[in-house]
């Protein structure tokens, strides 16, 4: 939506949904930065290395959480070795839209630094050593106090810009607000 069409004649909800657009904009990128910093920081401030580990991590356990909702089969929130799938470098690289030598070059760096390992020939994994590991535990950490902002943040703005009772706040079948 462009400037000449909000001023030319548009209705007070679709400047109301600008606005909420607007606001989760900004609580999304207070969340992205504050969690790209941290992320960051894990890797001697290569962000780019922290996005592999976490498409290794989340990756390998993709099969395991289709569903958004715990898995009683991940132990205090972290999945077994076991059950964890290898993720190729191809693989990363395709997800995060990558050339493959970087991709390489990233997961490389992830093996010398520890965290992440060769599972034979057939990719990339992140041991559940290294997920509960101190390093990793400040970043879940962090990243429960930056979601728990935003969370927060969308709550109080959402409220204060569209009404709980508003249809677009609930799916069907659920008992209340989103």
């Amino acid at each position: 939506m462009d400037q000449t069409s909000l001023s030319a004649g548009s209705d007070a909800a679709d400047l109301h949904d600008l606005a909420l657009q607007r606001y989760a904009m900004r609580l999304g990128s207070d969340y992205f930065i504050h969690m790209a910093g941290a992320l960051g920081d894990l890797f001697d401030g290569n962000l780019l290395t922290g996005l592999v580990f976490l498409t290794i991590a989340q990756g390998s356990v993709q099969h395991l959480n289709r569903r958004a909702q715990f898995n009683a089969m991940a132990v205090d929130g972290v999945f077994p070795d076991e059950l964890r799938r290898p993720v190729s470098v191809l693989g990363v690289s395709q997800f995060l839209g990558l050339p493959y030598e970087t991709a390489r070059r990233h997961t490389g760096r992830l093996e010398k630094m520890g965290f992440c390992q060769r599972a034979g020939g057939k990719g990339m994994v992140i041991p559940a050593e290294i997920l509960r590991g101190p390093a990793v535990q400040a970043l879940v950490r962090a990243n429960y106090g930056h979601l728990r902002t935003l969370l927060q943040g969308l709550r109080r703005g959402g409220e204060a810009l569209l009404p709980p009772q508003d249809p677009r706040w609930t799916r069907p079948g659920d008992l209340g607000p989103i």
